[in-house]
Order: structure tokens, then C-alpha cells, then sequence
């Protein structure tokens, strides 16, 4: 590859949010490596090219922050969210002090497997001691939310750092990547592999005494992803950042402790060059890089000139790829990295300290009090938990205390919910309600009546918002209908409380159409509903105070045979047998529902029955290979048959039903369903041409 096919440094890159997890990521890229979401035009954002800029986000208060989690953690104050979890700042309410604290997603807790998983990760990461590893204290289930508690770090992960300082010294690099190697020797001692090494995962502390001091996070959270050679994360984000992964990782085969020295080397390359060691403009594009190109080296690409040529030998040693010809341990590398340090005067003595030693001891943070004046507070150490713990057991009264108290507020807490659905439930929508902190309840299976009248301001209509409660949290399906205005084409936002983006943006008819969803997944106690006009550059918004529209919405349970959403990736498809149908509804904007086979099998072709004004859209992947096969030759209401598949592979071999985007108003439908159909053994021969008749000779007249 010569100079002029490299693409520009990170110097040159604009950086720009990402429209899931608010990520500052350089513009050229194509998803987000910290939560996997598509980046820039590719982002699912349901508005055209020529609409003017996205409605304002519906501000709210946290819902979270101030409540307490499994007894004894209260929510202080957001500090990320990733392709995982929601990461809180949090005081442990018996000991006084800070703690971190993971939600995971809900798709996590809906399956028995998934938990049981989960604890044996998180028992054998909270085994974990060394200075370099966040430490974990506790981990469970509470009120249907799956948690993790470990150390607090202050600092700023190495993603942060690359994109805000380019590139780094690889002096500095190598003192970073010695200590992850450090964290990766206790780890791989007992068994545990990261699976998810990457820069977002690599928090850097500094402090007078000590800078560059590393913490690795997500220990044991990443082995929760694999589900029958399949992997769990969120709607339309990819397991394992692409650019880290290492070649048998991406096969599916066995992944051992080789696989997470790879990561650090793609790291490596990754803070010494600005750019990963692999570029695409999809995921599958990146991993089929790393399955069959060779990089081109550090020193070629780099914008620096001060790399040295022990950066190229490490970085090429650790990226190879057989598992065979890399480092075959952590210490080795490490062992490289300290030599280099060593050679330019870092001294291994004192690298061996940074790389060992514990951070500098207990910090005090400021926080708000749960009453809202400030504390401060210091960071949970180990002892502390373990102090506390201990006390614990001593005194187990104090435990059946609080259990008889729940208990009381449980009862009162009935009697209370007892009164209140005695009241009667509005029919028309409350008044101002076009924010969530005023919005108005709406119960399931109860029809309400409202307008979409003055607007809000010269660019924006009217919008009206509603709050659906799911009592307990637990993973349920939401079918959602709202009903035409004759002058208007209306969108409904579906917004989960603590977010200010739309997890879901319904816009599949034109003007004069109501919109439905006939089952969206809900994985949370709290959801809000936005009503609005599609708003168009250019055009004035509508008011209508004469005309009303009816909104319901109810909780729904698929068919067995039904698809089950989220399934818009590889990662979350529903797996699907020779000769199963399945059924499936394309149901808003960019709705996709990838099936994955479940047993390999010769001679495989797949079709789709039509539905009524869609045009549908049959594709299958190899997701080995990369190779897409796509049918789209028929129009609206048709259906659409692919080549057979000669070798088709279980759980590699997928296909993906969704619609084209030339027919707007005839998208979307919540009712009417579609039939996906696999089936083996070559395909029925086509119907012969009907014979044509030989025609009889003429007699010659007498």
C-alpha cells in the first residue's frame, strides 16, 4: 500500500457526537467503536436528507439518579453509556463512600442462561486483584435490572485520549500497553479472557505521583455476548469493536488469551498512527480485513516520525495472524514492552513499579446528597467492602429489620395502587404535555382522544407526549396505534426514560395515515410516546384545531412462529430451521429482521411471500465470507425468491427481510404480515410452456 492510500490522521478528522451513546468519534468513521452504532448518513435516524434538523430532545430529569439500587446503592450522577450498560456514579448508602455501578441492558436479563452466565463471569472478575484491574464488588439482580459494582476510577479512557491528542509517543503507548499486559497476567492465570480489549475499555489515571496509571475495565462482561456462537449486545451495535478483533475471534473459533494480546497490539497501532489497523465502511468490511490483509506497518503510516523500529516488531508480532506466530503470553509481551522502555531510559525498575503498584490511595469526590446539598465522599476500596461485609454477617438482625419494613411499605404500597385504579382513566389528552415532565399517562388497552393543534414555534408543530409505565421492568412487547389527521403526516417518537433519542422513530405512512407498531420491546419501567408532524425544510408546520386523533397502545405476546424483535443485525436474529416459517411485519422506518439458520445444510433457497403496497427486500449473508446475495427484482406486493444456496453454514449462513424506500406511505404496517420460508433439496423445476400445436397440411384443392 503505498502513502497515498493511507487514509489522513486523526489530525485532520472533525469529531461529531454519536447518535446513540453521544460519543465523540472522528468523522470518517463508519459506526461507533465504543457502542457499534452506525455513524454519519449511515445512522438510522428515519429523517430524509431534505427534513430540517431533528426536533429538540426531550429534556427530563434522570429517573435513576437519586434511587436506590438492590438496598443499598443510590444513583449519584450519569457517567457514560457504551455498547454494554449504563455506567452510574453511586454511594453505597451503608459505608459512605463511592462506587460505580453497570446496569446492563435489559436483552441481558431475559434469558435464564444469560444470568446464570453472567454471575459466573462477574464471581470469577471479582476474583480479580491486581492493581491494573478495576476492581468488582458486587454484582446481581435487583428490581429486574442486572447490576455490576466495581471501583470508581477518575481519568479518561485511551479512546479519549487518541482522539483529543492524535497520536501518542509510543514511549508513553508502551507504558500504557506493559501495565494492560500486567492486568492480563492474573487474568489469563485463572482462565479469564477479556474477549473485548479496546481503547474505551482502557481508563488512563494520572496524579502527581504517578501518570499513565492504567485501569482495565469489563472483565467477564464479554464472554456474556456469546449465545450459541451467536452474540448478545443491543439493537444494531456489533459485538466485539471490530477493529480489535482478532482472526479466530471473528471465525468463531475457541478465543484464548492470544486473541486479547492481538487487541493490544490493533491498540497500539491504533494510538501511534490515529487510525485503526483496518478501515472499511461496514463491520463486515473490518473483519474480513483482519481475516485476509496484512497491515501496513506503524512506522509507514504514522504521521509521527519519532516511532521507533521496535514499534513495528512489536505491533507485528502481536497481530499476526495464526495464533501461533504471536506472543503466546502476556508476560512475554510485557516483557518486550519493559526491554524497549528500559532501552530509552524508563528503567525497568521503576516500570515494573507503575505496573504493580496500587493506584495512590483513596480519592474524595464532591456529590449531591440525596436531600440536594453537596458531601464529600471518598472511593471505595476493597477493604472497605470487605469490612463492611463482614459487619454484615455479624449483625443480621439489621437485615430482618429492613425486610419487615419493605414488607409494611409493600402492603402500603398496594392498598395505595388499590385506591388509585379505582379512579377513572382520562379520554382526552392534559394540556400543555409536550415535554416528559408534563406528560400525560396513558394506560394500556385505553383509548385516548387529542389534537395536534397551535405549534409550538415557526419551525415547530405541536407535540404531545405520553408516558407508558411497564410495572417491574421485566422485558415485554409494546403494540402502539395512532390514528390519521386528514392534513397531516405524523411521526411518533418512542423515547425510553433516562434517554433523550428515540429508540424507535415510526414514521412508516405519508400524510392523511395514522402509524403502528405491532411489537416493539420494552426493557424498562418507563417509556414516553411523542405525537408530532413530520416537519419538512422549507414548509411552515401545520395546525389543526378541529380535527382529533385517537392514540392506544397495549402490551402484546408474538406467536411461536412469529419473528421476535430487536432482530435488525446478525448479532440478535432469530435462528430459524429447514422447512420453519416464519411470519414478520416490517413494521416502521428502516425495520430489517435478520433470520440466521440453525443447521447447515446443501442446496438451500429462501423466499418471501409479497405484502400488500410493500416492496420487499430478500438478502442473504455469509457472514464467514462477507458475501451478500440480494432480490429485489419484483415490486410492491410481490415477493421475492434468492439463488439456492449450495453450502449454507448454521448460524453463518443468514438472510434479512425489510422494504425499499422508494415507495413512501406504503412501508410500514403494523397488520399486514410476511411469510420467510426455508427449504432444502433443489428447487422446483419451473411449469413447462403449454405445447403448441403442429399445424395439419393443407389439401390442395381439386
Amino acid at each position: 500500500m503505498t502513502q497515498s492510500a493511507i487514509e489522513p490522521s486523526g489530525a485532520t478528522l472533525e469529531l461529531r457526537p454519536c447518535p446513540d451513546c453521544a460519543r465523540m468519534n472522528a468523522s470518517d468513521m463508519a459506526f461507533c467503536p465504543h457502542c457499534g452504532a452506525p455513524q454519519g448518513d449511515r445512522a438510522r435516524t428515519g429523517i430524509s436528507p431534505t427534513e430540517p434538523p431533528p426536533p429538540p430532545p426531550m429534556t427530563e430529569a434522570d429517573p435513576l439518579i437519586g434511587t436506590i439500587i438492590a438496598e443499598r446503592y443510590r444513583m449519584v450522577s450519569l457517567v457514560g453509556r457504551g455498547g454494554m450498560g449504563v455506567v452510574y456514579k453511586a454511594e453505597h448508602v451503608r459505608i459512605g463512600k463511592l462506587m460505580a455501578i453497570k446496569l446492563l441492558h435489559g436483552e441481558l436479563a431475559r434469558d435464564k442462561d444469560v444470568i446464570k452466565r453472567f454471575k459466573r463471569e462477574a464471581d470469577t472478575a471479582s476474583r480479580l486483584s491486581h492493581p491494573n484491574t478495576v476492581q468488582i464488588f458486587d454484582f446481581g439482580k435487583s428490581d429486574n435490572l442486572m447490576y455490576l459494582v466495581m471501583e470508581y476510577v477518575a481519568g479518561r479512557d485511551l479512546g479519549w485520549m487518541i482522539h483529543h491528542e492524535h497520536t501518542l509517543p509510543f514511549v508513553r503507548v508502551a507504558r500504557i500497553a506493559a501495565q494492560v499486559c500486567a492486568s492480563l497476567v492474573e487474568a489469563h492465570g485463572i482462565g479469564l479472557v477479556h474477549r473485548d480489549l479496546k481503547p474505551e475499555n482502557i481508563m488512563v489515571v494520572d496524579s502527581r505521583s504517578q501518570p499513565d496509571f492504567v485501569k482495565v475495565l469489563d472483565f467477564g462482561l464479554a464472554k456474556l455476548r456469546d449465545q450459541q456462537g451467536g452474540e448478545i449486545t443491543r439493537a444494531g451495535a456489533l459485538v466485539g469493536t471490530p477493529y480489535y478483533m482478532a482472526p479466530e475471534h471473528i471465525r468463531g473459533d475457541v478465543v484464548d488469551g492470544r486473541a486479547d494480546l492481538y487487541a493490544i497490539g490493533a491498540m497500539i497501532y491504533k494510538a501511534v498512527c490515529g487510525v485503526p489497523p483496518f478501515t472499511a465502511q461496514t463491520p463486515v468490511g473490518v473483519l474480513t480485513k483482519h481475516l485476509t490483509e496484512t497491515i501496513v506497518l506503524p512506522s509507514v503510516r504514522s504521521p509521527r516520525k519519532d516511532l521507533p523500529p521496535q514499534c513495528d516488531d512489536i505491533v507485528r508480532k502481536a497481530m499476526q495472524r495464526d495464533p501461533k506466530d504471536r506472543y503466546q503470553r502476556a508476560e512475554d509481551f510485557r516483557d518486550d514492552l519493559l526491554a524497549y522502555l528500559e532501552s530509552v531510559g524508563e528503567g525497568f525498575d521503576s516500570t515494573t513499579r507503575l505496573a504493580t503498584r496500587a493506584s495512590s490511595g483513596p480519592r474524595n469526590e464532591s456529590i449531591v446528597t440525596a436531600r440536594g446539598g453537596r458531601a464529600v465522599l471518598e472511593v471505595a476500596t476493597r477493604g472497605d467492602v470487605d469490612r463492611y461485609e463482614t459487619r454484615l454477617r455479624r449483625f443480621g438482625w439489621v437485615w430482618t429489620a429492613l425486610l419487615v419494613t419493605l414488607l409494611v411499605c409493600g402492603v402500603g404500597t398496594a392498598a395505595w395502587l388499590w385506591k388509585e385504579r379505582e379512579a377513572p382513566l382520562p379520554t382526552t389528552e392534559t394540556e400543555p404535555n409536550n415535554e416528559p415532565a408534563n406528560a400525560t399517562p396513558l394506560a394500556p388497552d385505553h383509548a385516548l382522544t387529542a389534537q395536534l393543534g397551535k405549534r409550538i414555534s415557526p419551525a415547530y408543530s405541536d407535540a404531545d407526549v405520553y408516558v407508558l409505565q411497564n410495572p417491574g421492568g421485566r422485558p415485554r412487547y409494546l403494540r402502539f396505534a395512532v390514528s390519521a389527521l386528514p392534513n397531516m403526516d405524523l411521526v411518533v417518537d418512542v423515547v425510553r426514560a433516562g434517554n433523550v433519542t428515540p429508540v424507535l422513530r415510526a414514521d412508516g405512512n405519508a400524510r392523511g395515515g395514522g402509524e403502528a407498531v405491532p411489537a416493539f420491546p420494552m426493557d424498562g419501567p418507563t417509556y414516553y410516546l411523542r405525537v408530532r408532524e413530520y416537519w419538512r425544510a422549507g414548509e411552515s408546520p401545520t395546525e389543526n384545531v378541529s380535527d382529533s386523533y385517537d392514540i392506544e397502545w397495549s402490551f402484546v405476546t408474538p406467536a411461536v412462529d412469529d419473528e421476535t424483535e430487536v432482530n435488525d443485525s446478525p448479532e440478535l436474529a432469530d435462528e430459524i430451521k429447514l422447512g420453519e416459517r416464519r411470519h414478520g411485519h416490517i413494521g416502521w422506518n428502516d425495520d430489517r429482521d435478520v433470520y440466521c439458520l440453525a443447521e447447515a445444510a446443501p442446496n438451500v433457497h429462501a423466499s418471501v411471500d409479497g405484502v400488500d403496497g410493500l416492496d420487499l427486500v430478500l438478502e442473504s449473508l455469509d457472514r464467514a465470507s462477507g458475501i451478500e446475495t440480494r432480490a429485489d427484482s419484483e415490486g410492491p406486493g410481490l415477493g421475492e425468491t434468492l439463488p439456492v444456496i449450495a453450502d449454507a453454514a448454521a448460524r453463518t449462513t443468514c438472510f434479512t427481510v425489510s422494504a425499499t424506500t422508494e415507495h413512501r406511505g406504503q412501508r410500514a404496517s403494523a397488520e399486514r404480515m410476511y411469510t420467510l420460508r426455508l427449504e432444502t433439496g433443489l428447487p422446483p423445476a419451473p411449469p413447462a410452456p403449454p405445447a403448441t400445436p403442429t399445424p395439419r397440411p393443407r389439401r390442395a384443392p381439386p
